[in-house]
């Protein structure tokens, strides 16, 4: 027989399986049954494996852009957590659409998509046609297998796109109408909902889960008309009103890309890349040709850092990659951090946040890497009452023990830049370093921190020093009478 079977049948000796080893040859009959058997089975499993390898290979390069949540945060054993991914009042998006916790907002998203159609002057079956063009390339924004999964549990069939279409047209223009009036004194009597359900739905606006391409937006405004400031600018200011910083941020440059309105935050809250020492970059070549990728290092705790009389201060801006360390007198150090504060909203948007850089092939860890720098800054409650007094945490959460249990909880299995923040760590590691190494240092640590840490100290130091004075004038005008 000339052919060979699909599977384990035995072929010529110049012919190799696909593992790369030499199969007997067809005159071979002294081979016994069993060693024929375990021949097919061996290229049985060389074939699944190269073929799962392949499929494992192109399901990575095809990873959406809007997952869903990965499950170790899905799964967290902080039963808070999982509630904090899924929308309170309205859905956006395949992800939810048609759950029964949603239908009485998605009621109203037909009255707020036709208002912005007409406001903005523009046609609803161009829209349509416009968005139903390029579904195709949008659905790739999703996970699919879960689009339909989420959206039809009786027919169990594959979301059309029509039917998606149909959605991006809708979501996307509520979506819009929402953030042109949001902003304004009366917006929630315009729109419709109580103040409760608008800060519901801002918080809503920014779950992984919940978010729309951003190229459906640019698809729904380009053309619009009678939009001063331009819907760009709009969706801008919306983006950065929702800032976790009492401050804000001044919005200077954006990402001229941005995959949808998460995105979009994570950008304006970085600010600049994460700082990247001349030593890490030349690390992170090396990793290329095999010398090994960096580690990451932590620092010390707010208490111990104390110890070696470094300070915290509030940084000049609220970028998350604004930390820096500058040496004082030669003994001294001040920790710049910038200043968040923290209640359930920045928990939220934090969480979403991590949720995305976690499924982010570009392997954009700022977010990561700012809060497991934070993390390993807070290991007790009264770390976190120390960066209160500096300024740096504003908290509305709770009690301190809870927040420093919320960065504990969140970063203990999250796996940061190890180049972030470097430069700061190695002169924190640095001033610690040599306050061991020399005893005047420590001498006058101890000395400042025993009297000079309280006004309750510094009193009880002036007073012994007036006693001992006050003795001493004594002592000698009994001596040494006038």
């Amino acid at each position: 027989m000339e052919n060979n079977a699909i599977a384990g049948t035995p072929t010529p000796p110049s012919t190799n399986n696909i593992a790369g080893t030499t199969t007997p040859p067809p005159s071979n009959n002294n081979a016994t049954k069993g060693e024929s058997s375990n021949d097919e089975h061996l290229i049985d499993i060389d074939t699944l494996v190269w073929n799962d390898t392949d499929e494992a290979s192109n399901a990575r390069e095809r990873t959406p852009s809007i997952p869903k949540i990965p499950t170790a945060l899905r799964n967290s054993q902080n039963q808070k957590l999982p509630g904090w991914f899924k929308p309170n009042v309205i859905s956006i998006g395949p992800y939810y659409y048609g759950q029964k916790d949603y239908q009485e907002a998605q009621k109203l998203k037909s009255g707020h998509a036709k208002k912005f159609i007409e406001e903005s002057q523009q046609e609803k079956d161009v829209l349509y046609l416009k968005i139903k063009k390029k579904t195709p390339e949008l659905r790739k924004c999703y996970d699919n297998k879960a689009i339909w999964e989420c959206y039809d549990n009786k027919t169990k069939g594959e979301m059309s796109d029509r039917k998606l279409a149909t959605i991006f047209l809708l979501d996307g223009c509520f979506l819009l109408h929402f953030i042109n009036y949001s902003s304004k004194k009366d917006g929630s009597d315009i729109l419709g909902f109580t103040n409760h359900e608008m800060a519901h739905i801002k918080e809503d606006l920014f779950l992984l889960e919940n978010q729309l391409p951003y190229k459906v937006l640019k698809l729904l405004f380009k053309d619009a008309k009678n939009s001063k400031p331009s819907m760009e600018e709009k969706i801008k200011d919306f983006v950065a009103s929702h800032v976790p910083f009492p401050r804000g941020i001044r919005v200077k440059e954006v990402n001229p890309k941005p995959c949808h309105l998460l995105h979009y935050l994570q950008g304006v809250i970085l600010g600049k890349p994460v700082t990247i020492s001349p030593t890490q970059k030349q690390d992170e070549e090396d990793d290329g040709r095999g010398r090994g990728r960096p580690e990451w290092h932590s620092c010390e705790n707010v208490h111990e850092l104390r110890k070696v009389d470094i300070h915290f201060k509030s940084s000049p801006t609220s970028y998350l990659t604004d930390i820096s360390f500058e040496p004082l007198f030669g003994t001294t150090g001040c920790l710049k951090l910038p200043t968040i504060s923290m209640n359930a909203s920045t928990m939220i948007i934090f969480l979403n946040l991590v949720a995305f850089e976690s499924s982010d092939t570009t392997n954009n860890l700022g977010v990561i890497s700012y809060l497991c720098f934070l993390d390993s800054l807070i290991a007790r409650w009264d770390d976190v009452k120390e960066l209160q007094a500096a300024g740096i945490l504003r908290n509305f959460f709770g009690e301190q023990r809870d927040v420093a249990q919320f960065f504990n909880n969140v970063c203990s299995k999250l796996v940061p830049n190890p180049s972030a923040y470097e430069d700061v760590k190695l002169q924190i590691q640095s001033h610690v370093d040599r306050h061991h190494n020399c005893r005047l240092r420590k001498w006058h640590v101890q000395c400042k921190q025993k009297y000079f840490s309280s006004p309750w100290s510094l009193m009880a130091l002036t007073a012994a020093v007036i006693g001992l004075s006050l003795t001493a004038i004594q002592t000698y005008t009994s001596v040494f009478p006038l």
